[in-house]
């Protein structure tokens, strides 16, 4: 019989769950701290709604792919909303039940997070291939991905990453997603440009951009962090958890935190505390590049070692580090700080900690060509800051994107040196990691790494703290959280393409 529906078939390989997993990440995230620091008053994810898209457990000869959704029933999930764009899984799926378990279960950093969108990767994909961005179901800020995979083309796969970044841009809805756990021809979602890729403490996942067409080149770094999970399926939702930890800080610090702020339809409004693109650099900034992880996890070592050096400041393997949410957190918690050229109290002038948010860089229609933001260490401090920026996706069924080009400067005046740059080509990040001397005053500088004028968003983070040698990793306890799955499948409706049954 022919089959009228069109289909785009995509296999996906499972970023499976496998016996490891430990039983207390939140000391070596940050955690613990952050809530040794604010008491009651630590950030839950309250009224922070959310995605998980999850591939079916189900082979791709079904239609249907029924098995995707958490078990709702769980203790984990007590007192939750879950809402099914699709229809709802046939039965309760482990890996869902997992992951969901990290992002906001009831013993989740996240915990606070009520309400929950449950899409099979299908239906999520469907939901966002529009000639323009509809608002996400619920107004969700944050979805997680833990899976992997292909289109049927090149084609195919660059359509989807050029949609994921337009909800990101146009949505500020944040993209947390999963690189495969080997070396993979997989591209989705991790070579898109505006998502937060993560990876794992021990390095052993994919690593860097895939090739699939002139925008979405191979060798962008990938991951941008880590977490201290055996899986990648586990160390999505661990990030996921910190961003919306972020989201809910910048949301309930309004103006007190933000500059300004904008409309999201179906969102509300969104501070520039809590713009994708915050959340992205204050991640970064605030990870560990150093870390000493107790209850058996694995330890970043030799960050940035020979051969391991990437065009934006990071390390191939690890990207910015492993996330900590205490460091990520104060520096959203201590403000937007303008630059000096955007009217910056005291000329410029920062804090050890901050972030700033500017809505039109450049050269064009006014804005400026330099960011300057000026400190001076009085101590021996380490200084750890991201760039990040998005590429543009037009709001339309062209799709096409634009991707500017900006670097990251460290200037010191005392010196009248360069102290560190980082000026990739290819990235939208931009980062640095270094060692401060003792009463030398600097500049952090913003500058466009293209010739013309332009005007473009970003947002730089930024964490000065005291320096530190490589610490003696603490040996714990651990138990294995396993279950497994081999293969996923998922499909997608084209104009094009019609298949037989």
């Amino acid at each position: 019989m022919k089959n009228t529906k069109n289909r785009w078939l995509i296999i996906l390989p499972a970023l499976y769950w496998a016996p490891g997993a430990f039983a207390d990440y939140k000391d070596n995230i940050g955690y613990a701290a952050l809530q040794s620091l604010l008491g009651g008053n630590t950030p839950t994810g309250a009224n922070v709604n959310v995605t998980q898209a999850e591939a079916s457990a189900v082979g791709v000869t079904d239609p249907a792919y029924p098995i995707y959704s958490p078990d709702t029933s769980k203790p984990q999930f007590a007192f939750k909303n879950f809402s099914f764009p699709g229809a709802p899984s046939t039965s309760p799926y482990g890996h869902a039940t997992s992951v969901g378990s990290l992002f906001y279960g009831n013993d989740a950093i996240a915990y606070g997070i009520d309400n929950i969108t449950s899409y099979e990767t299908n239906g999520w994909l469907r939901s966002i291939a529009t000639a323009s961005t509809f608002a996400p179901v619920n107004g969700s800020r944050i979805a997680n991905h833990s899976w992997v995979g292909n289109g049927n083309t090149p084609a195919e796969t660059g359509l989807i990453l050029r949609l994921v970044d337009r909800q990101v841009q146009n949505n500020q809805f944040i993209q947390v997603v999963g690189m495969a756990n080997s070396a993979s021809n997989s591209p989705l979602l991790g070579s898109a440009y505006n998502v937060i890729a993560v990876g794992r403490t021990d390095g052993g996942q994919d690593h860097g951009s895939k090739a699939v067409d002139a925008v979405y080149a191979a060798g962008r770094t990938r991951p941008d962090l880590v977490a201290p999970e055996t899986t990648t399926s586990a160390a999505a939702p661990v990030v996921s958890a910190a961003a919306a930890l972020l989201v809910e800080t910048g949301h309930n610090g309004a103006l007190t935190l933000s500059k300004d702020s904008t409309n999201i339809a179906g969102v509300g409004k969104v501070y520039n505390a809590e713009r994708a693109v915050t959340v992205k650099a204050a991640l970064m900034a605030g990870a560990d590049r150093v870390t000493a992880n107790g209850f058996g996890a694995a330890n970043i070592t030799g960050y940035r070692s020979n051969g391991h050096q990437t065009a934006n400041g990071l390390d191939d393997r690890f990207g910015a580090g492993q996330v900590n949410i205490l460091h990520s957190y104060q520096i959203i918690a201590a403000g937007e700080q303008n630059s000096l050229e955007d009217g910056g109290a005291n000329q410029g002038a920062i804090d050890s900690n901050g972030f700033d948010y500017d809505p039109s860089f450049g050269g064009s229609y006014g804005s400026n060509t330099t960011a300057t933001y000026k400190f001076k260490a009085d101590t021996n401090l380490n200084l750890s800051a991201s760039l990040a920026w998005n590429l543009g996706v037009s709001n339309d069924a062209s799709l096409s994107t634009t991707l500017h080009h900006l670097n990251l400067e460290l200037y010191d005046l005392t010196a009248q040196s360069t102290s560190a740059f980082s000026a990739s080509s290819i990235d939208n990040t931009e980062n640095i990691w270094v060692n401060l001397k003792t009463g030398h005053y600097y500049e952090l500088l913003v500058k466009p790494g293209e010739t013309g004028n332009f005007s473009w968003d970003y947002s730089l983070a930024w964490r000065m703290s005291p320096i530190i040698t490589a610490p003696v990793p603490v040996p714990g306890a651990f138990y294995l959280f396993a279950s497994a799955l081999a293969w996923l499948g998922f499909t997608i409706r084209r104009k094009t393409k019609a298949l037989s049954q």
